[in-house]
């Protein structure tokens, strides 16, 4: 049997799935729809997205991003509740 054909093989060509990717600054803000300039301005406000350094960049997780938007979500109710 050949090694191309082997089992194992096989298992090692397969590329891995990531289930929680995490984003750059950059490919938060495209996702996201908001400038660089503003998710800055959030972290500096304290309302931005938690984030963790992996040498000089920063990464966003997805799980990170998806409460982000729920806090968003969560004042925009807020807000028209008082309303």
């Amino acid at each position: 049997m050949s090694l191309e054909h082997s089992p194992v093989r096989a298992q090692k060509t397969t590329s891995t799935v990531v289930s929680d990717p995490s984003y750059t600054v950059a490919e938060f803000c495209a996702l996201e729809r908001v400038s660089r300039s503003m998710l800055y301005r959030a972290w500096k406000e304290g309302w931005g997205p938690r984030y963790f350094m992996i040498g000089v960049s920063r990464r966003i997780s997805h799980r990170a991003r998806i409460e982000w938007q729920d806090q968003r979500e969560a004042e925009v109710a807020a807000g028209e509740a008082k309303k």
